[in-house]
């Protein structure tokens, strides 16, 4: 990108920025799962890569959300369940 660009851009004022900054957030389509560079920490990176790695060599398996979901409702419901045992003993 041409340095006078970002020059001119730096020097407009705040609001113009924004709308900027809006204007190609529209433009480039991001959704809420876009994470840029500066949004992790080289750490979270490095792991986020790790996990990506596990999953793309088969080394972790995914599941579906309804299995995950059942499972997890599953587990909720008994921590529940012994959580109210307790309390009524």
């Amino acid at each position: 990108m041409p340095v006078k660009i970002i020059d001119t851009v730096l020097k407009l004022p705040q609001k113009e920025k924004v709308k900027l900054y809006y204007a190609l957030q529209k433009d480039l389509d991001f959704d809420d799962d876009y994470l840029g560079e500066e949004d992790l920490t080289p750490k979270q990176w490095k792991e986020l890569n790790k996990r990506i790695r596990d999953v793309e060599s088969g080394k972790i398996k995914l599941i579906p959300w309804a299995e995950f979901k059942k499972q997890l409702d599953e587990k909720t419901k008994t921590i529940r369940n012994k959580h109210r045992a307790k309390h009524t003993d």
